[in-house]
């Protein structure tokens, strides 16, 4: 029989399931109580528990606790582990092996979280499952017994790289839970698309039109075309960049309209970032602007093509177009964080 991924259960053992027993009520862990956890899992002498820090267990219980580390311990916990869990989260000894522990490694295993699918071949660490729980923890309780499982069927008989899957299910694990006649269908309109299933963005697009109704993303394609593109032009952006068509159809007209009526941009530009549909228009798009205004004054804007500047990264914009120009405009960091006093001062 199959061990579960002793790592990854630790993880989310300690943010999902143990939120049923309360500490509050339990006595502090006696001396014999410390000595038979130490004997049998190694908590050390300087773990919470042994100081006291926290309220702990009843000594008239320690052949319930046996039972849970021996539990563990049979699905490949190592002493290390449980200790830590145990350490950080006392209340697990008070759980029922039968009732509390059981049927949810069961429910994993059912779902396919664990196993060599999700673990090794598909997440290939237990740091992207858990990544993938961290972001969508509902998972591990929903009623979807068989339906994972069946839309990676579908994705894997579609000649879709493993590694990709395993990325569509660590980003976004919902996506991997829709109706399997939806996936099927999102995945016949991605083809119709253009996208083939070895690109690098299929499982993308798959995830954002699995993720829309017909009659939404038909509003969505029609929003980009009141905005004066061409479904040629909406199509090779969403080739690029499938989550740009996920966003609402009011942020799609607050970016077009910085886009083209504030930074003056060309469609051609946009078109080729089409991750600026990503972007805040208030929290990253203004204020980098208005840097690029003021460099614009100073005569210290010698590169023209600004549009890919919006969508690089924080730290790779600051040190280019801000820390770069300090010596000349000193007060450029906060005329980026939004001072506009700062702002009159440098450009007046």
């Amino acid at each position: 029989m199959f061990k579960f991924s002793s790592t990854f259960l630790l993880h989310f053992i300690q943010k999902r399931f143990l939120n049923t027993v309360s500490t509050s009520t339990l006595p502090l862990a006696s001396v014999s109580t410390i000595q038979f956890l130490t004997n049998s899992c190694g908590l050390s002498s300087g773990s919470p528990i042994s100081r006291g820090r926290k309220l702990q267990f009843d000594e008239k219980n320690i052949q319930q606790y046996g039972a849970v580390i021996g539990f563990f311990k049979s699905h490949g916990f190592e002493n290390s582990q449980i200790a830590k869990l145990v350490s950080r989260q006392p209340s697990i000894l008070q759980s029922t092996v039968s009732t509390d522990l059981k049927p949810k490694f069961d429910f994993l295993q059912e779902i396919g979280i664990v196993g060599p699918l999700l673990p090794k071949e598909m997440l290939e660490s237990d740091e992207k499952v858990a990544a993938a729980i961290c972001r969508a923890s509902w998972i591990l309780s929903a009623n979807s017994k068989g339906t994972m499982r069946s839309n990676i069927d579908v994705l894997v008989s579609e000649g879709v790289p493993s590694t990709n899957i395993a990325k569509m299910i660590a980003l976004n694990p919902r996506s991997i839970m829709r109706n399997v006649d939806r996936i099927i269908h999102a995945v016949k309109t991605v083809k119709e698309l253009g996208v083939e299933p070895k690109d690098r963005t299929f499982v993308y697009a798959v995830s954002a039109v699995g993720s829309m109704s017909d009659s939404s993303w038909k509003k969505k394609i029609n929003v980009m075309k009141s905005l004066g593109w061409s479904e040629k032009e909406i199509f090779t952006a969403f080739k690029k960049e499938p989550t740009f068509l996920t966003c609402s159809e009011e942020k799609m007209r607050d970016v077009a309209d910085f886009c083209f009526n504030t930074a003056k941009l060309d469609p051609e530009s946009v078109i080729i970032y089409p991750k600026f549909f990503q972007c805040s228009v208030d929290k990253r798009l203004k204020p980098r602007y208005k840097v690029f205004e003021v460099l614009k004054v100073k005569n210290l804007l010698k590169n023209k093509n600004i549009a890919r500047w919006f969508i690089r990264g924080e730290r790779e914009f600051v040190e280019n177009n801000v820390v770069k120009h300090l010596d000349e405009i000193p007060n450029l960091m906060d005329i980026y964080r939004g001072n506009d006093a700062s702002e009159t001062k440098s450009v007046s």
